[in-house]
């Protein structure tokens, strides 16, 4: 389990960084009239330019501890590596930088096959703590400790439980 989360690590920074250094290199090399090709695929690649602010921001998310972040990131980060997944294969035949970004998109797909893997090997050995309770029975089995103890009535412990669980009681009406 835990070289699946280490190599999950690896791959994502691996492919972050390799994207971005695509993006870098390419921008660089067509700065450079020896580099014709490299500058027609930077010509793509700038006016994609947010696709490099995607996949920044959606791995910066992944690794967030919120799960609606991480949504958010796996997102932003699927869409700008497809991006640059489809700009690549386009550009491949004549680009450098098109193979390094392809390599990257390889990564995150490593990346995601090893949270696969996790998800899998998790489900099929589930243990006791991973387990959440939930906070009702958990508060249910605070009081009857209490009732155990002496402190309240098994009368009282039963109407805790019947008001946690959202259970009506009826009301003796003493009064005729």
């Amino acid at each position: 389990m835990k070289v699946l989360k280490i190599l999950k690590t690896v791959f994502l920074a691996c492919s972050a960084v390799l994207f971005i250094f695509s993006f870098v290199l390419c921008g660089a090399m067509a700065a450079y009239p020896a580099y014709p090709s490299e500058a027609s695929y930077f010509t793509i690649l700038s006016a994609l330019i947010s696709v490099c602010v995607w996949a920044l921001v959606g791995i910066f998310l992944l690794s967030a501890t919120n799960g609606i972040a991480q949504k958010v990131g796996h997102g932003l980060t699927i869409s700008a590596y497809s991006v640059g997944l489809t700009v690549s294969l386009f550009s491949i035949r004549f680009s450098s930088c098109a193979i390094i970004t392809l390599v990257s998109v390889i990564l995150l797909a490593f990346y995601y096959l090893c949270i696969l893997i996790f998800a899998i090997i998790k489900r099929s050995f589930p243990t006791e703590c991973e387990v959440e309770e939930d906070v009702r029975i958990k508060r249910i089995r605070e009081w009857k400790k209490v009732m155990e103890e002496g402190i309240i009535t098994p009368e009282e412990y039963e109407e805790k439980r019947c008001k946690i669980l959202g259970i009506k009681t009826e009301q003796k009406n003493d009064k005729k």
